[in-house]
Protein backbone atom coordinates (compact mmCIF):
# COMPACT_ATOMS: atom_id res chain seq x y z
CA UNK A 1 0.00 0.00 0.00
CA UNK A 2 1.29 3.46 -0.89
CA UNK A 3 1.97 6.09 1.72
CA UNK A 4 0.51 9.44 0.81
CA UNK A 5 2.30 10.55 -1.34
CA UNK A 6 4.78 8.93 -3.74
CA UNK A 7 5.64 9.52 -7.37
CA UNK A 8 4.73 6.55 -9.54
CA UNK A 9 6.51 5.36 -12.69
CA UNK A 10 4.41 7.65 -14.90
CA UNK A 11 5.37 10.77 -12.95
CA UNK A 12 1.99 11.13 -11.26
CA UNK A 13 1.88 11.59 -7.52
CA UNK A 14 -0.31 8.96 -5.92
CA UNK A 15 -1.37 7.99 -2.45
CA UNK A 16 -4.11 6.45 -0.38
CA UNK A 17 -5.81 7.40 2.85
CA UNK A 18 -7.85 5.64 5.46
CA UNK A 19 -11.46 6.78 5.90
CA UNK A 20 -10.36 8.51 9.11
CA UNK A 21 -7.52 10.39 7.42
CA UNK A 22 -9.75 11.51 4.57
CA UNK A 23 -12.43 12.55 7.07
CA UNK A 24 -9.95 14.59 9.11
CA UNK A 25 -8.73 16.36 5.96
CA UNK A 26 -12.32 17.13 4.88
CA UNK A 27 -13.15 18.47 8.34
CA UNK A 28 -10.03 20.65 8.48
CA UNK A 29 -10.49 21.98 4.94
CA UNK A 30 -14.11 22.88 5.65
CA UNK A 31 -12.96 24.77 8.74
CA UNK A 32 -10.24 26.45 6.70
CA UNK A 33 -12.84 27.73 4.22
CA UNK A 34 -14.90 29.18 7.07
CA UNK A 35 -11.79 30.81 8.54
CA UNK A 36 -10.90 32.39 5.20
CA UNK A 37 -14.33 34.06 5.14
CA UNK A 38 -13.59 35.83 8.45
CA UNK A 39 -12.37 39.43 8.27
CA UNK A 40 -12.44 39.30 4.46
CA UNK A 41 -11.20 42.68 3.16
CA UNK A 42 -13.80 42.57 0.39
CA UNK A 43 -16.61 41.96 2.89
CA UNK A 44 -19.58 39.65 2.43
CA UNK A 45 -21.03 41.63 -0.50
CA UNK A 46 -18.06 43.03 -2.41
CA UNK A 47 -18.21 45.63 -5.13
CA UNK A 48 -18.17 43.61 -8.39
CA UNK A 49 -15.22 45.54 -9.82
CA UNK A 50 -13.21 45.20 -6.60
CA UNK A 51 -14.01 41.47 -6.51
CA UNK A 52 -13.05 41.02 -10.16
CA UNK A 53 -9.75 42.81 -9.62
CA UNK A 54 -9.13 41.18 -6.23
CA UNK A 55 -8.45 44.58 -4.68
CA UNK A 56 -10.10 46.07 -1.59
CA UNK A 57 -11.43 49.65 -1.54
CA UNK A 58 -9.13 51.11 1.10
CA UNK A 59 -6.14 50.13 3.21
CA UNK A 60 -6.57 46.74 4.87
CA UNK A 61 -5.43 46.16 8.44
CA UNK A 62 -3.75 43.01 9.67
CA UNK A 63 -6.41 40.48 10.70
CA UNK A 64 -7.29 40.36 14.41
CA UNK A 65 -7.61 36.57 14.29
CA UNK A 66 -4.09 35.21 14.97
CA UNK A 67 -4.61 32.29 12.55
CA UNK A 68 -5.48 34.68 9.72
CA UNK A 69 -2.56 36.90 10.70
CA UNK A 70 -0.29 33.83 10.34
CA UNK A 71 -1.73 33.07 6.90
CA UNK A 72 -1.49 36.72 5.82
CA UNK A 73 1.49 38.29 7.63
CA UNK A 74 2.45 41.92 7.15
CA UNK A 75 4.82 42.45 4.24
CA UNK A 76 6.13 45.74 5.67
CA UNK A 77 6.88 47.11 9.13
CA UNK A 78 5.24 50.44 8.30
CA UNK A 79 1.48 50.18 8.97
CA UNK A 80 0.50 52.35 5.99
CA UNK A 81 2.68 50.41 3.56
CA UNK A 82 1.47 47.10 5.01
CA UNK A 83 -2.18 48.21 4.68
CA UNK A 84 -1.72 49.31 1.08
CA UNK A 85 0.08 46.08 0.19
CA UNK A 86 -2.74 44.08 1.82
CA UNK A 87 -5.32 46.08 -0.14
CA UNK A 88 -3.64 45.05 -3.38
CA UNK A 89 -2.84 41.42 -2.53
CA UNK A 90 -4.84 39.89 0.31
CA UNK A 91 -8.21 39.46 -1.45
CA UNK A 92 -6.57 37.58 -4.31
CA UNK A 93 -4.42 35.51 -1.92
CA UNK A 94 -7.52 34.57 0.08
CA UNK A 95 -9.32 33.48 -3.05
CA UNK A 96 -6.33 31.38 -4.06
CA UNK A 97 -6.33 29.66 -0.67
CA UNK A 98 -10.09 29.07 -0.94
CA UNK A 99 -9.68 27.61 -4.43
CA UNK A 100 -6.94 25.27 -3.20
CA UNK A 101 -9.05 24.06 -0.27
CA UNK A 102 -12.03 23.49 -2.57
CA UNK A 103 -9.88 21.57 -5.07
CA UNK A 104 -8.60 19.21 -2.37
CA UNK A 105 -12.13 18.82 -0.97
CA UNK A 106 -13.40 17.93 -4.45
CA UNK A 107 -10.85 15.12 -4.71
CA UNK A 108 -11.81 13.85 -1.25
CA UNK A 109 -15.57 14.04 -1.88
CA UNK A 110 -16.87 10.50 -1.79
CA UNK A 111 -13.40 9.14 -1.05
CA UNK A 112 -13.41 5.60 0.35
CA UNK A 113 -10.54 3.92 2.17
CA UNK A 114 -8.05 2.50 -0.27
CA UNK A 115 -9.09 4.66 -3.22
CA UNK A 116 -6.07 5.99 -5.01
CA UNK A 117 -5.53 9.73 -5.16
CA UNK A 118 -3.64 10.52 -8.36
CA UNK A 119 -2.30 14.03 -8.89
CA UNK A 120 -0.26 15.74 -11.56
CA UNK A 121 2.50 18.10 -10.42
CA UNK A 122 0.26 21.20 -10.42
CA UNK A 123 -2.46 19.44 -8.41
CA UNK A 124 0.18 18.22 -5.95
CA UNK A 125 1.40 21.80 -5.48
CA UNK A 126 -2.18 22.87 -4.75
CA UNK A 127 -2.47 20.06 -2.17
CA UNK A 128 0.86 21.09 -0.69
CA UNK A 129 -0.33 24.68 -0.22
CA UNK A 130 -3.70 23.69 1.23
CA UNK A 131 -2.24 21.18 3.70
CA UNK A 132 0.49 23.60 4.74
CA UNK A 133 -2.09 26.35 5.34
CA UNK A 134 -4.02 24.03 7.68
CA UNK A 135 -0.78 23.23 9.47
CA UNK A 136 -0.02 26.94 9.94
CA UNK A 137 -3.45 27.49 11.48
CA UNK A 138 -3.02 24.55 13.85
CA UNK A 139 0.43 25.88 14.80
CA UNK A 140 -1.21 29.09 16.02
CA UNK A 141 -3.68 27.14 18.14
CA UNK A 142 -0.88 24.95 19.52
CA UNK A 143 1.33 28.03 20.12
CA UNK A 144 4.11 26.71 17.86
CA UNK A 145 6.42 29.53 16.84
CA UNK A 146 9.11 27.70 14.86
CA UNK A 147 10.10 24.30 13.45
CA UNK A 148 12.27 23.52 16.48
CA UNK A 149 9.28 23.62 18.83
CA UNK A 150 8.04 20.09 19.57
CA UNK A 151 4.57 20.49 21.07
CA UNK A 152 4.67 16.90 22.39
CA UNK A 153 7.24 18.14 24.92
CA UNK A 154 4.80 20.61 26.51
CA UNK A 155 1.33 19.36 25.57
CA UNK A 156 0.55 16.26 27.60
CA UNK A 157 -2.06 13.53 26.91
CA UNK A 158 -4.53 15.07 29.38
CA UNK A 159 -4.51 18.36 27.43
CA UNK A 160 -7.48 18.81 25.05
CA UNK A 161 -5.02 19.80 22.32
CA UNK A 162 -2.99 16.57 22.49
CA UNK A 163 -4.78 14.87 19.58
CA UNK A 164 -4.38 18.02 17.52
CA UNK A 165 -0.61 17.72 18.01
CA UNK A 166 -0.75 14.27 16.40
CA UNK A 167 -2.76 15.70 13.49
CA UNK A 168 -0.27 18.57 13.19
CA UNK A 169 2.59 16.08 12.91
CA UNK A 170 0.67 13.95 10.39
CA UNK A 171 0.04 17.03 8.25
CA UNK A 172 3.76 17.75 8.44
CA UNK A 173 4.42 14.25 7.13
CA UNK A 174 1.94 14.84 4.28
CA UNK A 175 3.77 18.04 3.38
CA UNK A 176 7.09 16.19 3.44
CA UNK A 177 5.75 13.33 1.27
CA UNK A 178 4.35 15.80 -1.23
CA UNK A 179 7.61 17.73 -1.43
CA UNK A 180 9.63 14.52 -1.86
CA UNK A 181 7.24 13.25 -4.54
CA UNK A 182 7.39 16.58 -6.39
CA UNK A 183 11.18 16.46 -6.29
CA UNK A 184 11.05 13.01 -7.87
Amino acid sequence: MLQPFEADRTGRIVGVFTDGQAGVLRFLLTGQLALLDEEDPLGSDPDPLAAALGIADGPVKKPDNPALARLFPNAYEDADEAGEFRRLTEPDLREGKRAAARQVLAVLEGYAAGDEVSLDAEQARVWLGAVNDIRLVLAVWLEIEDDDDDPFERIKPEDDRYEIVAIYHWLGALVEWLVEALMG
